[in-house]
C-alpha cells in the first residue's frame, strides 16, 4: 500500500469562506480542501487568519479562487451528484490550468478548486454513453484529452496553485514524496487458463492458419516456460535490484470466460505463489474479475474465496481489464476495507487519468462525501505500449512516454505506478522494462 509521506515541518492554517450560494456543493468543496492538505504543509481550521474563498463575493483579504463549476455544470438529485455533459467541454476549456508555473502573478484566473474535484470525483465519467468494446468509458470523451499520448495532471497544478497563492512560496512545502509503485495484474498463473486450451488453439494454428511454426512456439509459451516461478521470480529478482516491492494482483475463484480460474482449479499452486511472494517481502493483492466493477456481491465472493485460498488478507488491487464505474466501483472498494486501488489508467496514453500523480481519497457520487478508500492512477501500462492493440510504440518513444511521467512525479512528489503483467517473456518488453524500472528507481 502507497500512502503519501508526511514531513515534520510546521503547517499553515487557513479557513475555508464558501459564497452563499454554493453552500449546497460544500462536501465537494471541503473534499477538494482535504486533498490540497494531503499534498501541502496546510491546515483548514474553524480559525484563522488566512482565508481561501470559493465564490464571488469575497472577505476581504481573502484568497478568492473563482467558482465555475458549481452550480453550472452539475446537477443534483437523490442519486447524488451527475455531470451537465453537453456542458464539460466548455468548463474545461475555460478552466485549463498552465502546465508551469514560470509566470505566477499570485493570482489564479480559472476554477481550481471545481477542477480538482471534476478530475479526482471522475465525475464526468458518470453514466457517460460513450464506451469501449470493454464497456469502460472511453478515452476519446474525457474532457481533457491525452496530447500526443500523454495525460499531464492538472489536478495537481491547480493544487499547487492554490498553495503557491496561500503560503507565498514559489515552491510550497509537500506533505508527499515521490515513489514507485511496481504492480503486476496476474491474468494467468501457468502459461493458460486451461489445461487443454493451448492444444486448441495450437490445433487452430495448424489447421486453420497453415503455421505450424506458431503452434510450436504457443505449445512450449504454454508447458515448458516454467511458469508462473519464471516470470515472477525474474520480476522480484528485477525488483530486488532497484529497492523496489514488487505488487502481485491475484484474481478470486470465477466461471466467467473472461477471468482465470486459477483460484479454483490450481490452489495448491496459488498458495505457494503467495507464500513465496510474501516470504521474500513482496506484497499479494486482489484482481476482481471482469464482471465485479458494479456488483458488489460478486465482488466480495472472489475476494473471500481468495483471501481463504491464500490464508491472508488481500487489501489493494486493481480492477480486471481496468472495468470502473465512477458511481458503484468505489463504494464496494471502500465498503470492504480496502486501502488502495490501481484501477485508473488508459491503455491509449501514458500519464494521470485521476488528473493527479498522487494516492488521493475516492469519491463518492452517490452519497457527496470522501471515502476511506485511495485511489492512485497507474501512469503506464505494458500492454499499452506495444502489440498494436492499442498502440505501438517504438522503443525509444514508449521510454521517453515512460521517463516523462517519472519527471511528473518527481516535479509533484507523486508516485509512479506501473503495471507489468506476470507471464510476459517477450524480449522487447523485457527491453522496455528493466531500463524504465532503473529510471524510476534511480
Amino acid at each position: 500500500m502507497v500512502l503519501p509521506r508526511f514531513a515534520m515541518t510546521a503547517e499553515l492554517h487557513y479557513r475555508l469562506s464558501i459564497a452563499p450560494e454554493l453552500e449546497l456543493f460544500r462536501p465537494e468543496i471541503e473534499y477538494v480542501c482535504d486533498f490540497l492538505d494531503d499534498c501541502y504543509l496546510l491546515r483548514r481550521a474553524a480559525e484563522a487568519p488566512r482565508v481561501l474563498h470559493y465564490g464571488a463575493a469575497a472577505p476581504r483579504d481573502a484568497f478568492a479562487v473563482p467558482a465555475r463549476l458549481f452550480p453550472a455544470y452539475v446537477r443534483v438529485d437523490r442519486h447524488g451528484m451527475h455531470p451537465r455533459r453537453q456542458e464539460l467541454a466548455a468548463f474545461a476549456k475555460e478552466n485549463r490550468p498552465p502546465r508551469n508555473n514560470r509566470d505566477w502573478n499570485g493570482a489564479i484566473g480559472y476554477d481550481a478548486v471545481g477542477l480538482i474535484f471534476l478530475l479526482l470525483s471522475r465525475l464526468e465519467e458518470r453514466d457517460h454513453p460513450a464506451r469501449d468494446r470493454y464497456e469502460r468509458f472511453s478515452i476519446e470523451a474525457a474532457v481533457f484529452p491525452p496530447e500526443q499520448g500523454r495525460l499531464f495532471p492538472f489536478a495537481d497544478r491547480a493544487a499547487e496553485d492554490i498553495a503557491r497563492a496561500l503560503t507565498g512560496e514559489t515552491r510550497p512545502r509537500r506533505r508527499t514524496s515521490y515513489d514507485v509503485l511496481f504492480t503486476h495484474d496476474v491474468d494467468t498463473l501457468r502459461g493458460y487458463h486451461r489445461p487443454f486450451e493451448p492444444l486448441r488453439h495450437a490445433l487452430g494454428d495448424i489447421v486453420k492458419r497453415a503455421n505450424p511454426k506458431a503452434a510450436i512456439t504457443r505449445l512450449q509459451k504454454a508447458y515448458r516456460a516454467g511458469e508462473p516461478w519464471s516470470s515472477f521470480r525474474r520480476l522480484m529478482d528485477l525488483s530486488e535490484r532497484h529497492g523496489l516491492t514488487s505488487h502481485f494482483y491475484f484474481m478470486g475463484p470465477s466461471d466467467d470466460p473472461m477471468d482465470s480460474p486459477y483460484a479454483v482449479t490450481m490452489q495448491p499452486l496459488l498458495r505457494a505463489v503467495v507464500c513465496e511472494v510474501r516470504e521474500r517481502g513482496h506484497v499479494a493483492g486482489f484482481h476482481p474479475g471482469f464482471r465485479t466493477a458494479t456488483d458488489a456481491h460478486e465482488w466480495s465472493r472472489q475476494r473471500e474465496g481468495l483471501e481463504a485460498v491464500v490464508g491472508a488478507p488481500v487489501r489493494e488491487g486493481r480492477q480486471h481489464v481496468l472495468r470502473y464505474d465512477a458511481a458503484v466501483t468505489p463504494r464496494i472498494w471502500s465498503d470492504a476495507g480496502m486501502a488502495l486501488d490501481c484501477t485508473l489508467a488508459y491503455p491509449e496514453a501514458t500519464g494521470f487519468r485521476s488528473g493527479t500523480c498522487r494516492a488521493h481519497r475516492a469519491y463518492d457520487l452517490v452519497a457527496r462525501c470522501g471515502l476511506p478508500l485511495r485511489q492512485l492512477s497507474t501512469a503506464v501500462v505494458e500492454f499499452g505500449l506495444f502489440g498494436g492493440k492499442y498502440r505501438d510504440l517504438p522503443l525509444e518513444t514508449a521510454l521517453a512516454d515512460t521517463g516523462w511521467a517519472v519527471d511528473i512525479c518527481h516535479e509533484f512528489g507523486g508516485t509512479f505506478a506501473l503495471l507489468f503483467h506476470t507471464g510476459q517473456t517477450e524480449h522487447g518488453l523485457w527491453s522496455w522494462l528493466v531500463p524504465a524500472i532503473e529510471r524510476a528507481a534511480g
